[in-house]
């Protein structure tokens, strides 16, 4: 069998079936539907063993794509790690090739009729952020799409920020809270353990719902979008934080103890890396607590130099018999603006801010910074 390449056209009959195997690693997370121009979506049928089968093109228009895509995405993994991928249309079989990008949504192929004739167009585009990035795309927001599966945590645990290993609360509860910065329009920068294990996010200050954009585990960041009202906190990527300049961390801290009102906090960077020598962190040594996760860490002057994650254990430290105090570590800015590259939303345009009036600065970061409410 010859592989056909992206962009060729391969004539079928308008009878035909569609049968789609895929026999890699990860073929079990790889799910499968078809999506006409007017935005139905159809699932394949499952038969198991990573082999999806559609019996008929009819009610799906003249024009439609094939689409496979991994059903838990927010635990990361790729549709490339299920590849190899065999496409038989109508009793004809064709190895299709392996995307040369990782995507966890691949468009297969574009099935469709021209002079009466129906085709079916190698694609093999896609999507790194998966299904979710794909319906964004196609103006499919509230589409439920087939087979998707939010990765629950393990039974009778919790898996946000402050409680390992506490029960956790029935369907509708809050799970715990977090804090989110602005960086475009309608759109909120957090880590994405702020977001793990959650079903339903909201704005604290409004209760207005968001959705989630994109996830990288692997940075600790997490895109939402939703009706947000403020002000898009400047990036500042173009100069490195030096050791010892001084920054700011602001957040919702402990919001059910402290209240919900934003607290900031002044420190120093003590670190240029993160723990193990992860460049891709920094160290500082404002004050934080559970809560500021998904917060700014600002320069003096009011631009995000970083998005608070974590802070070292300090009880396993005192076990050793030493003490931690405000050892804390922040994902730098240039991971935000490459996680919004990569999602495919509009990059921040907001210039770097020169006024470092502290009083101005906080006023700023007031209608910058905002609480983020996560609902199992």
């Amino acid at each position: 069998m010859t592989t056909p390449q992206p962009g060729q056209r391969l004539q079928i009959a308008n009878a035909a079936d569609l049968e789609v195997r895929f026999s890699g690693r990860d073929a079990e997370r790889v799910a499968m539907a078809a999506v006409d121009r007017n935005g139905t979506i159809v699932a394949l049928e499952d038969r198991g063993q990573g082999v999806w089968h559609l019996p008929s093109f009819a009610g799906l228009g003249d024009h439609f794509e094939v689409v496979a895509y991994i059903v838990d995405d927010r635990q990361g993994g790729f549709v490339n790690h299920a590849y190899p991928a065999e496409v038989s249309v109508g009793g004809e079989s064709y190895p299709f090739p392996e995307p040369d990008p990782q995507l966890a949504a691949v468009i297969l192929a574009e099935i469709y009729v021209k002079a009466d004739v129906r085709r079916m167009k190698v694609s093999n585009d896609g999507y790194t952020f998966g299904i979710d990035a794909y319906a964004r795309a196609r103006n499919l927001s509230g589409a439920a799409i087939p087979y998707r599966n939010k990765p629950a945590p393990p039974p009778g645990t919790q898996r946000w920020e402050g409680g390992e290993g506490a029960p956790r609360p029935a369907r509708g509860e809050t799970l715990g809270s977090g804090s989110g910065v602005i960086v475009g329009p309608d759109l909120l920068v957090t880590n994405a353990h702020v977001v793990e294990g959650g079903d339903t996010f909201n704005l604290g200050r409004t209760r207005q719902p968001l959705t989630i954009v994109a996830v990288d585990p692997a940075h600790d960041l997490a895109l939402l979008q939703g009706e947000v009202k403020g002000v898009a906190l400047p990036l500042r990527i173009g100069a490195p934080v030096w050791l010892g300049e001084g920054v700011m961390a602001s957040g919702y801290p402990l919001m059910d103890v402290l209240g919900a009102d934003l607290k900031v906090t002044t420190g120093n960077i003590s670190g240029l890396t993160g723990s193990m020598g992860d460049v891709s962190r920094f160290q500082f040594t404002a004050p934080i607590g559970s809560g500021s996760s998904g917060g700014a860490v600002i320069d003096e002057f009011g631009n995000m130099v970083g998005i608070t994650s974590a802070s070292l254990a300090h009880q396993n430290f005192r076990d050793r018999g030493a003490i931690s105090e405000n050892v804390n570590f922040a994902v730098r800015a240039a991971l935000v603006f490459e996680l919004m590259a990569a999602a495919g939303v509009p990059l921040p345009q907001t210039s770097l801010s020169t006024d470092n009036n502290r009083r101005e600065v906080v006023n700023r970061i007031r209608t910058s910074v905002v609480s983020i409410i996560v609902t199992a």
